[in-house]
């Protein structure tokens, strides 16, 4: 056998191992092999798109895309627009039904929007086609997956045609091949200005590079995804980071990443951590870890007036304060706050107790000299008075019955089991720009102390952001559903306002959670879903059932992010920035391996 029969013998032998063993072309259908397809050519598409307008629908399982684009004669092209403008606007003259004239008004301004861009903008026209095909295991699975597909153009304001009769020139165009037959061509090809082309997919939907900032990993096509979480514009309008994910996905890891790299590019780091996941990075970088679950050097002691973050202008109808309390100084502001505190740590207090709570809280701060109109930036740390000095205060009145309760609720805090939490002045000294907040000592405690000691470490978290509007600085809040109580949505709502107000100051919230269903509770859901909403950027990872068909309608995931989150593969996320989506793996160098340490996992 000579040397060109072998080349033939072998090329043969490959064909054979990747053609399907059998072609049949029907009306709608295509069959290959084992396996159905139906060829679907766009026939029309939106006035009006965004970046990577085509991403969703190529992106779909189950679907190829083949996308066509071949120059046009400019010349040729501005004599069509302008006769079909003409045609136009003498329907419009003619008037006639509201619809049709609805309809023409549209295609007129379609057209003389193209021609502006051709004629002022100097841009390029040219022919787009776009082939769907649809694959299938069976009839019936072909048929569901093609309303998918139909309901996903439509959706996004576009509509498909079935090549009827036209399979096979079909297949050969959405194959790879560079191949538009004549009559698919004259089906589906639509002048598009360069501009529109280039937004389509794939050409935007490579990972995202902001050129600065924190190398998270890849995108699945192994771009890279560099994020500058400070870039402002567009639709980035603030640097709030959510991450979302059942336990075992990587969440911490990704936040330590994240910190990490920032705190190497002089942000400033403070961070609530209730599961001991950040002590040894925190040690590691010689930071300034916390011990807030009943440390000597971690108390934080509520009455301590603080700076408070106000609503927007806009958001008055919800607003935390009411007007005239917001005009009355920073001590009234921050009881406001404590009557959030109480509720969390003293359940069931009536309102007269609670009535009676405040008036004495101003008579105490009064003994201490402190009125309305005092400058708590004037007051030292151990000029405050603290709960032991406040049930010393109301403790003769036990035997009355409006006072019985209160007193006997609050003893635990001043001198029982909770009274080094609380019973004393604040003794937090920070000596460092990476600041963890600890509460895992109090893992063991009733919820409405954890919640409490939250909520109290949050106020002094978000006093030490006001300090300085000039530093960059990231907030991680890790597991704050602790926050989500339907019975005290305040705590909450306090939260939803560090989130609206934090980029004033320089800075970024970076709510973490498991269960996305805990801010969704009617009680709580008008400050939770602010929480999931309001931040650009979000990392969300694995999810169980309940959550991710909360978030499918919450987001209006695609089905295959869809099947990214159900999948939950490990350290592999759906990365939103702004507008864009991206699967996105995240990736450790031996560095970080090394210093994250051991807690939360890799």
């Amino acid at each position: 056998m000579n040397k060109k029969n072998k080349e033939d013998v072998t090329f043969t032998a490959l064909l054979d191992i990747i053609a399907p063993s059998a072609v049949e072309f029907g009306t709608k259908n295509v069959i290959f092999g084992e396996v159905m397809g139906r060829v679907i050519a766009v026939v029309d598409y939106p006035p009006k798109v965004g970046t990577a307008w085509l991403a969703r629908i190529a992106n779909m399982p189950g679907v190829i895309c083949s996308i066509h684009i071949s120059p046009t004669d400019p010349s040729e092209l501005i004599q069509s627009i302008n006769k079909s403008i003409g045609e136009l606007l003498g329907r419009l003259n003619q008037g006639g039904n509201a619809l049709l004239m609805q309809r023409t008004e549209q295609q007129y301004k379609d057209a003389t929007e193209l021609l502006k861009k051709i004629d002022r903008e100097q841009q390029n026209v040219f022919y787009f086609a776009c082939i769907l095909m649809i694959l299938g295991s069976d009839l019936q699975s072909l048929d569901r997956k093609t309303r998918e597909v139909e309901s996903a153009l439509a959706a996004s304001g576009m509509r498909g045609r079935i090549l009827l009769f036209r399979q096979e020139d079909g297949t050969i165009a959405a194959g790879p091949y560079c191949m538009l037959p004549d009559d698919i061509f004259q089906v589906c090809a639509r002048n598009m200005p360069s501009e529109t082309v280039a937004a389509s997919f794939p050409f935007t939907s490579s990972g995202i590079n902001d050129g600065s900032g924190v190398i998270l990993g890849r995108d699945k096509k192994g771009g890279i995804t560099l994020v500058d979480f400070w870039k402002r514009g567009g639709d980035r309008t603030n640097s709030n980071v959510t991450v979302l994910g059942k336990p075992g996905m990587g969440k911490s890891t990704a936040i330590k990443k994240i910190i990490t790299n920032e705190y190497a590019q002089g942000t400033k780091i403070i961070a609530i951590d209730p599961e001991r996941e950040y002590k040894d990075l925190c040690n590691n970088l010689n930071g300034s870890w916390v011990d807030c679950g009943g440390g000597i050097k971690g108390r934080i002691n509520p009455l301590q007036a603080r700076v408070v973050p106000l609503d927007d202008e806009e958001e008055k109808e919800y607003s935390l304060y009411p007007k005239d309390i917001q005009t009355k100084g920073a001590l009234a502001l921050h009881v406001q706050t404590l009557r959030t505190f109480f509720k969390l740590y003293l359940k069931g207090l009536s309102d007269i107790e609670l009535a009676i709570l405040e008036e004495e809280l101003e008579l105490l701060y009064k003994k201490f000299g402190i009125t309305w109109n005092t400058n708590i930036a004037d007051v030292y740390n151990d000029k405050w008075p603290h709960i032991g000095d406040l049930y010393e205060q109301i403790s003769p009145k036990k035997n009355d019955s409006d006072y019985k309760k209160l007193v006997l609720l609050l003893r635990r805090a001043a001198i029982g089991a909770d009274s080094s939490l609380w019973a004393g002045h604040t003794t937090v000294e920070i000596n460092s720009d990476f600041i963890v907040l600890d509460i895992h000592s109090l893992q063991e405690s009733d919820d409405v102390v954890k919640r409490a000691q939250y909520f109290n470490i949050l106020s002094w978290a978000w006093n030490e952001i006001s300090r300085d509007r000039t530093q960059k600085v990231f907030l991680p809040v890790d597991e704050c559903y602790l926050l989500a109580d339907p019975e005290t949505p305040q705590a909450l709502q306090f939260l939803r306002n560090v989130s609206k107000r934090i980029r004033k100051y320089n800075g970024g919230l970076m709510p973490i959670t498991q269960n996305v269903v805990d801010f969704l509770d009617p009680a709580v859901r008008r400050h939770g879903q602010a929480l999931l909403d309001n931040p650009c950027y979000k990392i969300i990872m694995g999810q169980g059932e309940k959550d991710l068909e909360a978030l499918t309608k919450l987001m209006n995931l695609s089905e295959a992010e869809v099947e990214l989150l159900s999948r939950g593969k490990r350290g592999e996320a759906l990365f939103v920035a702004g507008t864009k989506r991206i699967h996105c793996v995240i990736e450790l160098t031996d560095f970080e391996i090394e210093i994250f340490g051991g807690a939360g996992g890799k």
